[in-house]
């Protein structure tokens, strides 16, 4: 029988190789949303030393920070929840992804990021065009009294990406009628390069 050093000297060893295991890949989203077309993206690799923005299990592409939006610039639209990318077990980074434009050429583009946060828990439509994202983000909605900061679907990005993790946080969205917006479309403060696949139905006109 194996004496409790014995144990104990297993139990720390099978801990180590745990902790020194990598990290699983994340995977590079492959698809986003142009007016509600599905369109194919190849994120541009990282440069040593570039930062890449990871978004759970997903890449999105290398991200050089960056937190002032530029006119030049394309959008790319995280929206959460969304029913496009889904992985078992990481259910709160559900999301699609929303572009304003399919630029022309096979040239890689740059993309400033935003945020597009449901607050509102009945906000369940499924978005996938940059006109109706931002017809919703004009929307407001009355909280319940039972309101709580875990009711809202996009609790997990406000947490971890802006740093909002209670109700107070949210005061600044809230209107003197008490009515706060049904979607947050916030910067992230990132850019990230991506090349574009224009939708089969476009490319046949």
């Amino acid at each position: 029988m194996a004496s409790r050093a014995q144990i104990a000297c297993a139990l720390v060893c099978a801990a180590a190789a745990l902790s020194a295991a990598p990290a699983a890949p994340r995977q590079p989203v492959p698809t986003a949303y142009h007016d509600s077309e599905t369109v194919q993206l190849s994120l541009q690799p990282a440069a040593k030393g570039q930062r890449v923005l990871d978004f759970g299990p997903w890449q999105l592409g290398a991200a050089p920070r960056d937190e002032r939006p530029r006119d030049r610039r394309l959008n790319l639209y995280v929206v959460v929840p969304g029913k496009q990318h889904h992985v078992e077990g990481w259910d709160d980074y559900d999301h699609n992804l929303i572009l304003n434009a399919v630029p022309e050429g096979d040239e890689a583009s740059e993309w400033d990021v935003y945020w597009v946060l449901a607050v509102d828990p009945q906000m369940r439509e499924d978005l996938r065009s940059e006109r109706d994202l931002l017809l919703r983000a004009q929307e407001r909605f009355l909280p319940g009294d039972l309101f709580e900061f875990d009711d809202i679907p996009g609790d997990t990005v406000l947490r971890q990406y802006l740093h909002t993790d209670s109700l107070d946080g949210l005061k600044k969205y809230r209107h003197p009628d008490g009515t706060l917006p049904r979607l947050l479309v916030l910067p992230a403060g990132y850019v990230v390069r991506m090349k574009v696949k224009e939708p089969a139905s476009a490319a046949a006109k």
